[in-house]
Formats: structure tokens, sequence, C-alpha cells
């Protein structure tokens, strides 16, 4: 039995982990005298993140070829200081631009915060809603708050002025897909690198293990002091992949498995606030993306190609 694989190429479940995998790259792409890296926000001042990432996901379909679907991703948000707590620092979040663009086989889809049309609108119904979260004073975001009962009521109002109500579930669905507190949480993650709780100076190195049960795989990422000058840490990370067989198989019809690959990324961090101030990177990573459907299962090779920007 064969799979309509163009069809479900398209599906929510496959463009959340589209979306999924931009911040799992983005994130892995962050972490002379003696000197300690923390992160020490100041009442009353904004962190401002900006993300911008761009992926190519090739996929070899038996007797069609290639099919490669390209996604442009641009997010920005600024976090400020609510109170100090015991885990580290609560803070307040708020998105301020909101864009992914998927293309493929002629075909693609928008989400823009910033274009006109009535899911644009939804969509800065959402960003304009403030959600918290608890980072750690080693740069890691250790806690999300539950987003406010009334987080998406705005945007299906929005979406209700001119949608059917089908087509208004679909287009919910796919809004909570790329909302969703994971994804909010990455967003902050972004604009953060896992410090370790030691002195360090020029070339300190560190290696940090990060299992990843979206990719079934651990990320290994070691990360290299190169510089530190006028209160500005250069950070050089190289990232290695690895299939993990132990990680937690993921729901829903669609799975990666035998990971594989690696990458580089240079970041510069604010060595007084712990905050990035910019981040260039570029992964390169293969696989199977296994489907299974009516109790059938087919794994079809991929690649992918993700470069990130990150700036404040």
């Amino acid at each position: 039995m064969r799979i309509n694989i163009y069809h479900r190429h398209f599906n929510n479940k496959l463009m959340k982990r589209i979306f999924s995998l931009l911040f799992i790259f983005a994130a892995v792409a962050l972490q002379a005298q003696t000197f300690r890296l923390e992160f020490k926000p100041v009442a009353g001042t904004e962190y401002p993140v900006n993300m911008e990432v761009i992926q190519d996901m090739t996929i070899k379909v038996p007797a069609m070829g290639d099919m490669t679907t390209h996604t442009e991703q641009k997010i920005g948000a600024i976090l400020t200081l609510v109170e100090e707590v015991e885990k580290g620092y609560l803070m307040e979040t708020r998105l301020t631009r909101f864009t992914v663009n998927t293309s493929a086989q002629g075909q693609s889809q928008n989400f823009d915060s910033e274009g006109e049309d009535v899911v644009s609108q939804a969509i800065k119904t959402i960003t304009e809603k403030p959600f918290r979260l608890v980072i750690s004073r080693q740069g890691e975001v250790v806690e999300m708050l539950p987003l406010d009962t009334a987080f998406f009521t705005r945007a299906d109002e929005t979406l209700a002025t001119q949608y059917a109500k089908r087509k208004r579930e679909t287009t919910m669905t796919q809004l909570k897909a790329l909302f969703s507190e994971s994804t909010l949480k990455n967003v902050a993650q972004a604009g953060l690198t896992k410090f370790p709780d030691k002195d360090l100076k020029v070339p300190s190195v560190w290696t940090e293990d990060t299992p990843s049960d979206e990719l079934g795989a651990i990320i290994t990422t070691q990360y290299r002091v190169d510089n530190y000058a006028d209160n500005k840490v250069t950070l050089m990370a190289k990232m290695v992949l690895m299939s993990n067989p132990n990680a937690k198989k993921p729901e829903g019809p669609q799975r990666m498995e035998n990971i594989a690959g690696g990458g580089e990324a240079t970041n510069i961090v604010d060595a007084v606030s712990g905050w990035v101030i910019e981040t260039k990177g570029k992964q390169n990573v293969s696989g199977q993306l296994v489907i299974e459907q009516g109790g059938q299962s087919q794994s079809l090779d991929l690649t992918m190609v993700i470069s990130t920007v990150i700036t404040r």
C-alpha cells in the first residue's frame, strides 16, 4: 500500500515537526583572565532576541524522487525580569514578530504576524499575550508556566469573522501547533547559552549532552572560549548528533530515526548579562523519516541543512 506522501508532507504533524526542528538547531547553535558566565538580568531592562532560521529538508520518495521543503522563519521576542526566584529568574516574555513560510512542490503555507489577512490578524492577538518562564543562572529555561486559558481565545474569535467552523478549527489547530508551550520556551532559549558552573578563561572548553526525543538522538556540543574582551565573550561551538536507541518515541504517525550529523556556530555573548549578542551557525543532518499509516510503515531517507542567525 503506497502512502500518499505528498499530502502528508504538508499536514499539520509534519509542519509541527519541521517547526520544532528549527528551534532545536537554533538552540544547540548557542552555549584571558578567569571569569564566570551567568545569566544576570536587571529589573527594568529589556532582553530582545531575534531569530532567523532557514531550513531545507529533502525527502527521497520512491518513484517520485527528491521532495524538498524550504522553510524560512523570523521570530522576535523581548524578555523582562519579574522577580528572582529559587530556581533563577522569573521572566515575562512577549513576542514581537512571528513569521513562518514553508514551501514545497509549488505549494506554500505562510504565517505572518505582519500580514493583513485574517490569519495574520489572529496571530497578532496571540503575540500580544505575554507568557512567563523561569531561567536558571546557568542560562537554561527550566520551567514554563502554564499559558493563560484565554491565550488563543481572541485568535479563534478573529478567525470566526471570516472562516466557517471547519476551516476555523483547522487553522486553530495549526496555530496551536506553532505556538505550543515547547515552541514558546525555545524562543526564549534562543537568546541564552547554557553555561558551566565553573570559572572560565581563554581557551576553556566544556561539553553539553542534550537528548532529543524529537530527533531520536543525543546532541553533543563542545564549546570553546575563543576570546574575552570589552565585556564580550566569543564562543565557538561544534555539534555532533548521534542516534539514541533509548529515546522516547514521539506520539503521532511520524518520527525520525537513525539521525546523524553535525554543525558549527560562532556565538558572541554579553559577559555582564549572559545574554546572546549574536549567533551564526550551520548544521547538516541526515536520517530517516518513518511514517505509519493503516498498520503499515514506510521509511524515507532525508537530509536537512539548517542556517541560523540570532541577534538581539
